[in-house]
């Protein structure tokens, strides 16, 4: 190298680069098969729990007729 040249690259980096790119996307890849893999476990296990919850833990289902019921059907009053 001469007095005055810059040396903006090593050739080592320059060749390294493209060893780079395909190992950031197989990581990208397995990061996210790995995210989608736990939200469906999550959501599997929710629906199990509630298909094995006693009924008397499941929620009340309103009567649509019953004056209490605030969403009444038959109630016109809004209309």
């Amino acid at each position: 190298m001469t007095p005055g040249e810059v040396l903006w690259a090593h050739h080592a980096a320059l060749v390294a680069i493209p060893a780079f790119v395909p190992a950031i996307v197989v990581v990208a890849v397995v990061l996210h098969i790995a995210r989608k893999d736990r939200r469906e476990e999550a959501e599997e296990r929710e629906l199990l729990e509630r298909a094995f919850r006693p009924d008397d833990e499941l929620p009340h289902d309103p009567d649509p007729h019953d004056p209490q019921n605030p969403h009444d059907p038959d109630d016109r009053r809004d209309r």
